[in-house]
């Protein structure tokens, strides 16, 4: 046990049995479980609407979750003798969702729709205004898009990542359009309005745990108020991209989530058109736009020719999709 966070461990009410570094993390196996001391990494408000959220869930039933955990002076964050705060939250020993495992994949897919249904229960029964976040701004990540073509356009020379980007840009960006055009003219699910993920894939599962407990979920650092199909449309793009666009993986996630909350053909059309936008061109153009002009990173340029090379199979899917859905 390090010195230097003995002030930290003493401030929580918990017997410290052994403490294991790993991932930017302390894990303390305790007298009352097992619990993360993390460096805090987000503003002292948006840590007590973290609390506020998780306390609202566990209320509710969906308790295996990495909820912050108060210490003796009922505070959510402890600062070492530099100064430096730490958040103590419940952890988990088990191992993460294997995408490549059917069974994981549909625990992962059932947990989230429990999670959407307590989370929907969670924001009809609070009290106070919360922001509601819109998403799917299609047309402000087109400009974006736009933006960076036109920036590459007026360098003088370009490298490969710049020449590719030209390239595929016309392609893309109409499929961008659509989407745009598609969504402004779509319901926006108003049922499955409540507390989202934010950030929901195989890394925020843990199954197998030690404490009887099948499924954990946790890193909820992005939750939201909004529409639950983005969590969805995220784990199905996770997923089939990890099962190399495998419609089977697909329609599995769809039927498993549909049993426990029913979809309409809406909710589906709001999927696919989530689906269609070619979002990892958007993220690419941005990491290009925020990174050193100097030095291209070669991993900018692996990402772009996977992207260029899985549209084929992307939109195969895609109209299977379509046909068997919409």
């Amino acid at each position: 046990m390090a010195d230097k966070m003995l002030e930290v461990y003493e401030a929580y009410d918990l017997q410290i049995n052994q403490v294991v570094r790993g991932r930017g993390a302390f894990v303390l196996r305790t007298d009352k479980g097992i619990f993360q001391l993390k460096a805090l990494d987000v503003n002292p408000s948006r840590l007590e609407a973290e609390y506020e959220f998780k306390v609202g869930l566990v209320e509710l039933g969906f308790d295996s979750i990495d909820y912050v955990v108060k210490n003796k002076d009922d505070q959510q964050y402890t600062c070492d003798r530099y100064g430096n705060p730490f958040v103590m939250r419940r952890f988990f020993l088990g191992r993460e969702c294997n995408p490549m495992n059917n069974q994981d994949v549909i625990m992962g897919v059932r947990n989230l729709a429990r999670f959407h249904q307590i989370g929907k229960a969670a924001f009809e029964k609070t009290e106070k205004d919360v922001h509601i976040r819109i998403t799917g701004d299609f047309k402000k990540r087109n400009q974006s898009i736009k933006r960076v073509n036109n920036y590459i356009l007026r360098q003088k020379s370009k490298r490969e990542f710049e020449t590719k980007f030209l390239k595929t840009f016309d392609y893309f960006y109409s499929q961008g359009e659509r989407c745009q055009k598609d969504y402004e003219g779509l319901c926006q699910c108003k049922n499955h309005l409540g507390y989202c993920h934010g950030m929901y894939n195989h890394h925020s599962v843990i199954i197998n745990l030690d404490d009887n407990v099948e499924v954990g979920t946790i890193s909820f650092d992005k939750f939201y108020l909004g529409n639950q199909m983005d969590d969805l449309y995220h784990y199905i793009r996770k997923m089939v991209e990890k099962n190399d666009y495998s419609f089977g993986v697909l329609t599995t996630i769809l039927d498993e989530y549909s049993r426990i909350n029913p979809l309409t053909k809406e909710d589906y059309q709001y999927i696919y058109i989530n689906y269609c936008y070619p979002e990892k061109l958007y993220k690419l153009g941005n990491q290009y736009m925020n990174g050193s002009k100097n030095w291209l990173s070669p991993k900018l340029l692996e990402k772009m020719n996977k992207f260029i090379e899985d549209e084929g199979k992307k939109q195969l899917i895609l109209d299977r999709m379509e046909k068997t859905y919409l």
